[in-house]
């Protein structure tokens, strides 16, 4: 029999253990990570990390928001119906969370990042999917209620939306850098998909497919790491783009308003008279003007001061030699 004795702790050894029972709770009451004003520790969520920053977030949208349109121009015009493709969002989260969020079946696309390493895809709801399928062969392309993988047939069609949706993103992507994706493998199982490690980070651009009678969801998602050094392109082209785009409208402005005619006139000076004075006005009075006779004219277009001239001769014409613009101080 074991000795009680020894199992019966004093009272210096019960106040010892509720403090160390109230210390270890006060500890696990405080938060996981504590933010301070001049703290350099930040919070930092590994299941959803941001590592692209908001601006070049925003340029994102942009150029998704201008594919998104582009896309639903093309697929109108081959489902010969009307199709609307939205922007939904721009996430990044871990390559785990993104295939544990995909339904059991969806028609999955592995996409080559040509020139770029790694590969993404493009995965679309299997209904929207279905519907597509439907619209193409004449039908209404309702919402599917029984959803089931693609047959060859189906899969061909689909495919070809596909690959019309891919070059629109590429093309998207031209201007900042050349790319010539391809889709280099098919799959309707996203657990056999492996375009990167579950711990690496994706960004996931996802879109809202609109049909006339269906909706469903479509999904473009690369690894960070392959797209990041093209993010730092979206900046220093954007600055030679303006440049270039400011250039350009300038020109096309001078040619559109170069054979428009403008009102010249060149102004001695002006001055106040009463209303009495000038009805009393007749051949041979003399009107003293404010100005010196060495002072420029004024040289009016569409009577707005622009320039000042000298007064001269060209031919047998009079003229006016310009020696400066208005803001000058050459009066």
């Amino acid at each position: 029999m074991e000795n009680t004795e020894n199992a019966i702790l004093s009272s210096d050894e019960v106040e010892s253990l509720l403090e160390s029972f109230h210390e270890s709770q006060g500890i696990t009451a405080q938060p996981d990570i504590i933010e301070e004003a001049d703290s350099k520790i930040k919070y930092y969520d590994f299941k959803r990390p941001n590592t692209i920053s908001r601006e070049k977030k925003r340029m994102l949208y942009k150029v998704f928001e201008t594919t998104a349109y582009q896309i639903s121009r093309e697929i109108s015009n081959f489902l010969r119906g009307t199709a609307k493709i939205s922007l939904n969002s721009i996430d990044e989260l871990s390559f785990e969370i993104f295939k544990n969020t995909c339904p059991e079946l969806m028609f999955i696309n592995t996409i080559r990042l040509k020139p770029l390493k790694g590969f993404g895809c493009i995965a679309m709801d299997m209904g929207l999917c279905l519907s597509i399928v439907e619209k193409a062969f004449g039908g209404e392309g309702r919402t599917q209620n029984e959803i089931r993988k693609l047959t060859d047939t189906e899969t061909s069609i689909v495919g070809i939306v596909v690959k019309q949706i891919l070059d629109k993103i590429s093309s998207a992507w031209k201007p900042y850098d050349e790319m010539e994706w391809n889709i280099s493998d098919t799959a309707m199982e996203p657990r056999y998909l492996n375009i990167a490690s579950e711990a690496d980070v994706v960004l996931l651009v996802s879109f809202t497919f609109n049909l006339e009678s269906s909706f469903g969801e479509m999904k473009f998602c690369v690894p960070v790491s392959s797209v990041d050094k093209t993010f730092d392109h979206f900046f220093s082209n954007k600055q030679s783009n303006s440049i270039e785009t400011d250039n350009e409208s300038a020109d096309a402005l001078k040619k559109l308003s170069g054979g428009i005619k403008l009102s010249v006139a060149g102004v001695l000076d002006e001055t106040d008279f009463t209303v009495n004075d000038i009805v009393n006005l007749k051949a041979g009075d003399v009107l003293r003007l404010d100005s010196k006779i060495t002072n420029n004219l004024k040289v009016v277009v569409e009577g707005k001061n622009k320039y000042y001239g000298k007064l001269g001769l060209f031919g047998s014409k009079k003229a006016i030699q310009i020696v400066g613009l208005s803001g000058d101080d050459l009066v």
